[in-house]
């Protein structure tokens, strides 16, 4: 099991963020393993999901590389090394359509990323 992965996804669900996909970026970039799309329905809690996020990593021992956003932002960009998250506003979400972006990518499920 990925802790670091099992850590961003608990702190996503506790702050109930929204419609949470994973993705395997093996493949595709050498510098990042997977990355992790969620939404929002408010500013408020699109950042308490990233602080959330930040929280939980620092408390265990994980950096974060870059921390884009803050209690203003529609969307806030987490880089966690090897992980990427991405916290929208829902309506944001619907506008940038990363899904579209990382289609052809496989989906990790929830308690399967190894």
């Amino acid at each position: 099991m990925n802790k670091k992965l099992d850590l961003i996804i608990d702190a996503i669900n506790k702050t109930k963020g929204e419609d949470v996909i994973i993705y395997d970026f093996t493949a595709l970039n050498p510098f990042i393993d997977r990355v992790v799309i969620t939404h929002a329905d408010n500013l408020r809690q699109v950042y308490a999901i990233a602080n959330n996020i930040r929280d939980d990593l620092k408390m265990n021992g994980y950096s974060i590389h870059h921390f884009e956003g803050n209690k203003d932002s529609r969307w806030i960009l987490i880089d966690a090394d090897d992980i990427i998250v991405h916290i929208f506003l829902d309506e944001e979400r619907e506008l940038y359509k990363l899904e579209r972006l990382y289609a052809d990518l496989p989906r990790i499920e929830e308690g399967q990323h190894v």
